[in-house]
């Protein structure tokens, strides 16, 4: 059954709800960290509202608003989320309350807001959607888990449309912790605008079975895999491959993770070396920041340049990508801390 983007939307480093990135791309040059731009929400909601959500909520539901407008679509049967935080900072707060007021006079709605949940939960609520509900939490494959359930609610025919989306959030806590432990450690490009940094992520997109004149691109298929070993990963490519109907030089660019990390990078060019060694490679986390839902962003990247029928020079980590052809499919490879490794293979609708 054949799946669709019928719309996406981010809010990210880059201007909110807008593609304007991708002619006009904003470089962070000599910043870690650099967090969401956010629109204003007062535009969007009640100052009642408001005052009862966190940050990452308002994004999440803001985003599912929109998403569906830009669809046409009223309600959705699924919602579906990843997250690798989760609403972290209501979290901190409804523990540093405990131990502050000695498990006295604690305030519901950190806790409420303090777990993963609450992210689909919240928009089911707003939207007053009783369909499937489901939040993946798996650090840096959560969004990937959560677009593989979507796959499968569809092929079982229990739902026509789903929300999926990636969220998280940065505290300065945690950007401390990792940056402890090395997880920033990015090397300094060798040109303007191209060394990554500590981001945020929020990415909302409608999935659906039917394709009409304002659907984006479609989604052929999504292979999610722990440590693999050996030819699994080409195992894994072939069979994806395969399933669309193409073959790898049908593969008009591929996006990457690459971010500048020296161990992150390396597994890139490695599987890029062997598996994607005559294809353009791409990259895109030097524009969004790293975060644990940045492959949502490079779905809603891959799908802009589908849509758009382009590739912008500020994506590539080589070679020019499609030579002036047209841009038909894009491969997008994502790795988490080499444990957790994912293909997402997306195709223009003309496919």
């Amino acid at each position: 059954m054949p799946v669709y983007i019928q719309s996406v939307n981010q809010l990210s480093a880059q201007k909110p709800l807008s593609d304007e990135w991708f002619d006009h791309p904003v470089f962070y040059d000599g910043e870690v960290r650099v967090p969401t731009r956010d629109p204003d929400f007062r535009d969007h909601f009640s100052p009642l509202a408001a005052r009862r959500m966190c940050v990452l909520l308002k994004r999440a539901v803001l985003m599912s608003r929109l998403t569906l407008r830009e669809a046409s679509v009223e309600m959705p049967d699924a919602i579906i989320s990843g997250t690798g935080l989760g609403c972290i900072e209501n979290t901190e707060r409804f523990l540093r309350s405990i131990v502050e007021n000695e498990e006295k006079f604690l305030q519901p709605t950190y806790f409420m807001q303090s777990t993963h949940n609450v992210l689909s939960s919240s928009i089911a609520i707003d939207l007053k959607c009783h369909g499937y509900n489901n939040t993946f939490v798996h650090r840096g494959a959560s969004f990937e888990s959560a677009l593989l359930d979507a796959l499968m609610q569809f092929e079982q025919g229990r739902i026509k449309t789903a929300l999926a989306g990636g969220y998280d959030e940065l505290t300065d806590d945690y950007f401390k912790f990792f940056e402890r432990i090395g997880i920033w450690n990015f090397v300094p490009g060798r040109s303007p605008g191209q060394t990554c940094f500590a981001g945020e992520a929020a990415v909302s997109m409608l999935l659906g079975t039917e394709k009409n004149e304002h659907t984006v691109c479609r989604i052929n298929g999504v292979e999610l895999m722990h440590k693999p070993a050996g030819d699994r990963l080409r195992e894994k490519l072939d069979g994806l491959l395969a399933g669309a109907g193409c073959e790898p030089a049908d593969i008009d660019a591929v996006l990457t993770g690459l971010n500048t990390h020296p161990e992150n990078d390396a597994v890139y060019r490695d599987v890029t070396g062997r598996l994607f060694s005559d294809r353009p490679i791409l990259q895109y986390k030097h524009l969004f920041g790293e975060s644990f839902s940045s492959s949502a962003l490079a779905v809603y990247v891959a799908a802009t340049c589908l849509r758009k029928n382009r590739i912008p020079a500020s994506l590539l980590a080589g070679p020019p990508a499609g030579n002036g052809k047209d841009v038909r499919r894009i491969l997008i490879y994502n790795h988490y801390r080499n444990k957790s490794h994912s293909f997402i293979l997306l195709s223009s609708c003309s496919n």
